[in-house]
């Protein structure tokens, strides 16, 4: 999108104007050819605003239509060869910004634009406003993430900022009511489109801030529906994008479709795809939290009752204990004669783990005799030195082959090689544009033929299709 910031004067290049010489009878082919080549030099690049009219587009692809304002008007066509670059096809009485040159039709001695590129003008403002805004508060730093404010896992009290009517507001309670979340929801109604919208929004976002309750106000929910770039625009104004900076408060964006995107958007401390999405965030955050804390006061049930149950059990051991001393000696005898049993049998373990690691290190110290290394290294190198040399010797008969193969087929394909079978290259003169269609020359007009050995410079007398 071409913004309007960026559309540049009109550059005349400074040509010397076609003065005929005194007395001089001039054919009127030669006075149009002269009249086109001062214009295509002087205006060969403009960008122009004006309202489409009488727009043509016919069986060529190619489309026709007036540019005016209200005093004046021009002809401009768009040729079909432009259609990879002009995606965007007028309506009548639309208001459009064009960037091409301007040419004559020799044939009829009239002159037009002939359209490189094409927008409609409203849209191409405001997205120019909306790009321009947005690169400024960028560079100011009003969309890095070390001023963003962290959304509170718990927040109690919301204000939310939306239209009193509309769907945003019943569908953002629905929601919360539904999950049965434990929240208070401050409505604090605005307009949100139109004029005066920007400004009561950013108010609405500073009276809270300052309100003797922000203290008991966790999160500030701004919330509109979808619509067009216009609709949205109260949200892309630079007085609610800094009154969302400056907010005490976090700030969730939740405006128009997942598609939509604004100012808000970018400074907001969360950005929420609608507004439905937002309410479903808060939900969802309550929801963990009330699970997590159910999961935590059963957890500290159980351990409570583990707990209990092994201090009853060496409660009952040590009852057990004091009524009968002799079998807790018993017990005790036993014990440590099963404690000496288990140190002789993992002293025995310990002492033939360290036997065989002995072994094992002994032989692979043999393994590692550095002259049987060396030997077994010359080998292997005499093997790989023969695998090297016949993989070479076929890597390059294949490169050869390769290359003959490809420069049979480059002689084929080259365009010196079509020509010399008796083909030809039209060219327009002396733009030296190469020629398609019978439509891109005009009776009377040079053209440039290039044959096998030289070139041809002729004049069309007579076009057939």
């Amino acid at each position: 999108m071409f913004l309007e910031e960026t559309v540049p004067e009109i550059k005349r290049l400074h040509t010397p104007p076609f003065k005929p010489t005194p007395y001089a009878i001039l054919r009127v082919s030669q006075l149009t050819k002269a009249l086109r080549t001062e214009i295509e030099h002087s205006f060969s690049d403009i960008w122009v605003e004006g309202e489409v009219a009488n727009l043509r587009i016919p069986q060529s692809g190619h489309y026709y239509f007036t540019l005016k304002d209200e005093t004046a008007q021009i002809k401009a066509v768009r040729f079909r060869a432009y259609g990879g670059f002009v995606k965007f096809i007028p309506k009548e009485g639309e208001l459009v910004l064009i960037r091409g040159h301007l040419t004559v039709y020799e044939a009829r001695g009239e002159y037009q634009i002939v359209v490189d590129y094409i927008e409609p003008r409203g849209i191409g403002a405001l997205m120019a406003a909306f790009e321009a805004l947005k690169e400024r508060l960028r560079m100011e730093g009003l969309f890095d993430d070390r001023y963003k404010k962290p959304i509170p896992a718990l927040p109690r009290k919301i204000a939310l900022v939306t239209s009193r009517t509309g769907a945003v507001l019943h569908d953002f309670l629905k929601i919360l009511r539904e999950r049965k979340t434990p929240v208070t929801i401050w409505v604090v109604p605005v307009i949100v489109q139109g004029g005066g919208a920007a400004g009561e929004i950013a108010q609405a976002i500073s009276a809270i801030n300052d309100s003797d309750d922000s203290n008991e106000i966790d999160l500030i929910v701004l919330a509109r529906g979808g619509g067009s770039l216009e609709d949205l625009w109260a949200f892309n104004e630079e007085v609610v994008a800094r009154a969302i900076f400056q907010s005490k408060i976090s700030v969730i964006s939740a405006i128009g479709h997942e598609t939509d995107t604004t100012i808000s958007d970018f400074v907001a401390d969360l950005r929420a795809p609608t507004p439905t999405a937002a309410a479903e965030i808060i939900a969802h955050t309550w929801a963990q939290q009330i699970a997590r804390f159910r999961f935590a006061k059963e957890a500290l049930h159980q351990t409570m009752q583990e707990r209990l149950e092994r201090r009853r059990q060496v409660l009952t051991v040590a009852m057990r204990l004091l009524m009968a001393p002799e079998e807790a000696l018993a017990h005790f005898a036993q014990m440590t004669a099963q404690y000496f049993l288990r140190l002789r049998a993992a002293l025995e373990r310990q002492l033939t783990l360290h036997r065989n690691r002995q072994v094992l290190i002994a032989q692979r110290l043999h393994s590692q005799n550095p002259v049987e290394q060396i030997a077994r290294f010359r080998q292997e190198w005499g093997l790989f030195y023969h695998r090297l040399c016949r993989a070479g010797e076929a890597t390059i008969q294949g490169h050869k082959k390769s290359l003959m193969i490809a420069a049979g087929q480059l002689n084929l394909l080259s365009p010196l090689h079509i020509l010399e079978r008796g083909y030809s290259i039209t060219q327009r003169y002396p733009s030296q544009n190469i020629v398609r269609d019978v439509d891109q020359v005009a009776p009377d007009e040079m053209v440039q033929i290039r044959l096998h050995r030289g070139k041809l410079l002729c004049v069309v007398k007579e076009k057939e299709l």
